[in-house]
């Protein structure tokens, strides 16, 4: 099986016919179109797996050659104000109906190609030779624009070369590229090998726009499913998002490998990739949900300084046996299950209603251990009391387990253990079992 290698060399055998010069541009594009629409009818199922890595690097570079000169010819449309000749309002119109991309995508590539063209020569040999890739030119582009106004023309031209060379791998230890997101880092500090107080003012610049930008965009929103979800977007500053990935991770189930007190490896069972089959997304979404539960419940403005809580209503009969639905004061229904979890968390008041109404227990003084209980746990507890979980205590909440409160249960020491937010689910599934070690500690056995 013959297999088209696309890579600078080997030259076709009609390479005389494709020198510049030699046929028209036009012509030579529509050979290269024939070109891919033969490889593209070529049975990869029976390429080698170095044979298909080889065709996907020379893809992206013939990519990036297309992309240039596109952009090349963009500017020499533009310089010929082609547009006119069509009446259409401006080159981007022009290039949009042509390209099948909207106005101000053309309008921003276009820039780039008039930029390209008139100041970064550098990038734009790098990119037609396929050794950048687009988003790394903009991000290169974007940088040096951002060149302070006291940088010379012979300075940013220094620092486009050092940025083009870690971008392409030529200036890098590992002679690897860094992609367009590490690329955008690293070029806040382009003129640090030319000038400190330079690349100081640069990275301020470039960091006080990114915020001020971030900070017009940030939106966050949340529609209501009607199915007992929520779904939503948002953006959030590089800051923001950093800090909320940080929790999410801290917070994401224990490692399926971890330690108990005593140095010991344990294996979580709960964990995923053990068989509880929750994968990384689920698990960030468990986190979350975990993160909203547990929010101050003091100092929130607008309150009086009383906190943000959430009343809980629900049935002594519903809390007892665990089936029937509970309510929020926000007017969410839930089941009763997760109303006797919740009961359990700072911030949420439940309220136990006989059969007519009638308000038995409002608060925590009878279902939720109180706060010397609390702290006579922490003086036991570090942590979640499942062998090598790490979550903090402050994080835990409660729960009876021994003898359920739903069943008599009493709320005082000997009854309580203090679980996280993804154990204390873990006790109310019917896949697992908890038990007591002898070190004082608990672990998960999955039922057979």
């Amino acid at each position: 099986m013959a297999i088209l290698v696309l890579e600078p060399a080997p030259v076709p055998a009609r390479a005389t016919e494709l020198r510049p010069g030699g046929r028209r541009p036009d012509d030579m594009v529509a050979d290269a179109t024939a070109c891919l629409a033969l490889a593209a009818e070529a049975p990869v199922q029976e390429m080698g797996d170095e044979a298909l890595g080889t065709v996907i690097a020379g893809l992206a570079q013939l990519e990036s050659r297309a992309a240039a000169l596109r952009m090349s010819l963009s500017t020499e449309a533009d310089q010929r104000r082609v547009s006119g000749r069509t009446a259409e309002t401006g080159t981007d119109a022009w290039l949009a109906r042509l390209t099948g991309t909207t106005r101000g995508q053309a309008a921003g590539a276009l820039r780039i190609a008039r930029l390209l063209t008139e100041k970064y020569t550098t990038t734009r040999a790098a990119f037609a030779a396929g050794e950048l890739r687009l988003e790394q030119v903009k991000v290169i582009v974007h940088a040096a624009e951002q060149a302070p106004a006291e940088a010379t023309t012979a300075q940013i031209a220094q620092a486009e070369q050092w940025l083009v060379a870690q971008a392409t791998g030529t200036g890098t230890r590992t002679g690897q590229g860094i992609d367009a997101t590490r690329l955008r880092h690293t070029a806040r500090r382009m003129f640090a090998r030319i000038d400190h107080d330079l690349a100081d003012r640069h990275e301020a610049i470039l960091l006080g726009r990114e915020t001020r930008s971030a900070e017009a965009e940030t939106f966050l929103a949340l529609h209501d499913n009607g199915n007992g979800t929520f779904s939503g977007k948002f953006l959030i500053s590089e800051l923001h998002g950093h800090l909320l990935t940080q929790a999410l991770d801290r917070l994401t189930s224990p490692r399926r490998l971890c330690r108990d007190r005593s140095g010991q490896v344990v294996v979580d069972e709960t964990a995923p990739g053990t068989g509880y089959g929750a994968n990384i997304y689920e698990t960030h979404g468990a986190a979350l949900c975990e993160l909203i539960e547990h929010l101050p419940t003091t100092g929130w403005p607008g309150h009086a300084g009383n906190g943000c809580e959430v009343i809980v209503k629900l049935d002594l009969d519903a809390l007892r046996t665990g089936i029937g639905v509970a309510g929020l004061d926000t007017g969410v229904v839930l089941t009763a299950g997760e109303a006797r979890r919740l009961a359990c968390s700072a911030g949420i008041i439940p309220a136990v209603l006989d059969g007519p109404s009638m308000p038995l227990d409002l608060g925590r003084s009878r279902r939720l251990h109180n706060r010397s209980q609390r702290r006579s746990y922490a003086l036991i507890h570090d942590t979640c009391a499942i062998a090598g979980c790490t979550r903090p205590f402050a994080w835990c909440e409660i729960h009876h387990h021994r003898i359920p409160w739903s069943r008599g249960g009493p709320t005082d020491l000997d009854n309580g253990l203090p679980l996280c937010g993804h154990h204390h689910r873990r006790v109310h599934d019917t896949h697992f079992d908890l038990r007591p070690r002898p070190d004082g500690e608990w672990t998960f056995h999955r039922r057979t």
